[in-house]
């Protein structure tokens, strides 16, 4: 049996909405969840169906940041790269990105 995915990704009438889904550590950005997302902007980016996306999250917060329990084995050091890679993904999509969250 596979594990759940930790980003969702869906599209419905050319709008492809990403969702990350690790409610129980508030989508904290994991080695996973990172690997996954940037799966799924590179799909996104591959698709010219897609004219927008919507980053969006499950449960109470969008994301806490870092999971900073992956930082003790080297996790620290490799963090801003991927990071940047994640957002540099993101401003470069050929379609408009934008987030959805509720409040926090």
């Amino acid at each position: 049996m596979s594990e759940a995915p930790l980003v969702r990704y869906e599209v419905s009438r050319g709008v492809a909405t990403l969702t990350l889904d690790s409610p129980r550590n508030r989508n904290a950005l994991s080695r996973a969840l990172v690997t996954q997302l940037l799966e799924r902007l590179h799909a996104v980016g591959a698709d010219p169906s897609v004219r927008a996306v919507v980053l969006a999250a499950t449960g109470p917060a969008f994301c806490a940041g870092a999971d900073l329990s992956e930082m003790a084995d080297g996790g620290a050091a490799k963090a801003p790269a991927v990071l940047l890679d994640v957002l540099r993904t993101i401003v470069t999509l050929p379609s408009r990105s934008s987030r959805r969250s509720r409040g926090r």
